[in-house]
């Protein structure tokens, strides 16, 4: 059985006479600096339910859908807050029973020193963090975190990164993901100016936006234009917009056949049609790549069908065929052989036969 210790403010287990530490992650650090934020302005007081709903707010702009604090949660929130655990001991009160508040007005748990502990926690969720900071949305969190960040480096006299996670700087179309992430959240439709590669010129477009979506450092929106005949989504790449701002004139409109949560459950990349069916696709992987690809899958349906003596593998795929998979496949070059479908064998047998033309070309010259 398991407990609070209402002395040191931790976990125990009874059972075994031993403190459990409780997880120091990305919604924890976004949860006690929202408290924190909150009771440092002074204009206003705050009940437990203003600083759930402010702790679930944040939650939401960080992770896009909205995820209610329990009050669980947030007493547990206000107990790590509270020992030191971490270092902070804030000195929170509750006043008149009712409103909560730092005892020490000027309080802040970004001013205090951190233990080891609450170091190394803070140090681990901020390396995760840091790679949101490019959308405006999290600013006022990020300032927080920012501070948090620099008291670390002072501590520790070093401001090295553990983790590098791949992005692309000066990416265009960057500077749109704020304004697109609002409208879909929003239901808000849009104009966006878009030059597709094949266009000389951009043309101006109003969709309903659905979905960002994220492939190989590469944004896009999925949407639907407003001059469909039919419904059915729209894939543009965010680097191809030129411009984009909310359409008040025509009110926003679903798609009844687009579930932003599973659309792409049976996709590689973002190339899919509402009415693509996922087919099973059969692959041969020498024994040289079998152990890559076994331990790290082209796509969560892949099973390993047989293995043969050589060491070489076959696996199955139950997806949408589309470039992205033929892409991926042919990244492989002549270690994966496509087995089935028949079809799609013989499109990437052909992608191979123009690539080797290239190359025996320039031989001969």
């Amino acid at each position: 059985m398991c407990a609070m210790d209402l002395r040191t403010n931790k976990k125990i287990c009874y059972l075994c006479k031993k403190y459990l530490i409780m997880p120091i992650n990305r919604a924890t650090l976004i949860r006690i600096s929202t408290i924190d934020k909150c009771l440092q302005n002074h204009y206003r007081r705050w009940t437990i339910n203003d600083l759930i709903d402010a702790c679930s707010d944040a939650l939401a702009e960080f992770e896009g859908r909205s995820n209610p604090v329990s009050r669980r949660t947030f007493q547990n929130d206000l107990a790590l807050m509270r020992s030191d655990r971490l270092g902070y001991n804030a000195p929170i009160v509750v006043r008149e029973n009712k409103y909560y508040e730092y005892e020490d007005p000027d309080f802040s748990i970004t001013h205090l020193p951190l233990n080891d502990e609450g170091l190394d926690a803070l140090n681990s969720a901020l390396d995760i963090l840091r790679q949101l900071q490019g959308f405006p949305q999290l600013a006022s969190s990020i300032d927080t975190i920012s501070k948090l960040n620099e008291q670390i480096s002072r501590h520790t006299g070093s401001s090295v990164p553990a983790m590098d996670m791949e992005h692309v700087s000066g990416y265009r179309g960057a500077q749109f993901i704020g304004t697109i992430y609002d409208a879909v959240r929003k239901q808000q439709t849009i104009v966006i100016e878009y030059q597709s590669f094949k266009a000389r010129q951009a043309e101006p477009l109003v969709v309903y936006p659905y979905l960002l979506k994220e492939y190989r450092n590469r944004w896009f929106l999925i949407a639907e234009k407003l001059t469909n005949r039919v419904p059915q989504v729209n894939i543009f790449a965010l680097d191809r917009i030129q411009s984009v701002s909310v359409d008040k004139e025509h009110s926003f409109k679903k798609c009844v056949d687009f579930d932003p949560e599973h659309f792409f459950d049976d996709t590689i990349g973002v190339t899919k049609g509402i009415h693509d069916k996922a087919r099973r696709v059969v692959i041969k992987i020498d024994r040289q790549q079998a152990p890559y690809v076994e331990s790290k899958p082209f796509h969560k349906s892949q099973k390993v069908e047989q293995r043969f003596r050589d060491g070489s593998i076959q696996i199955s795929l139950k997806v949408v065929i589309n470039n992205e998979l033929e892409r991926l496949i042919l990244g492989y070059g002549g270690h994966a052989e496509v087995i089935a479908p028949p079809a799609f064998r013989e499109r990437v047998a052909e992608s191979v036969r123009i690539a080797a033309r290239h190359y025996s070309s320039k031989s001969e010259e």
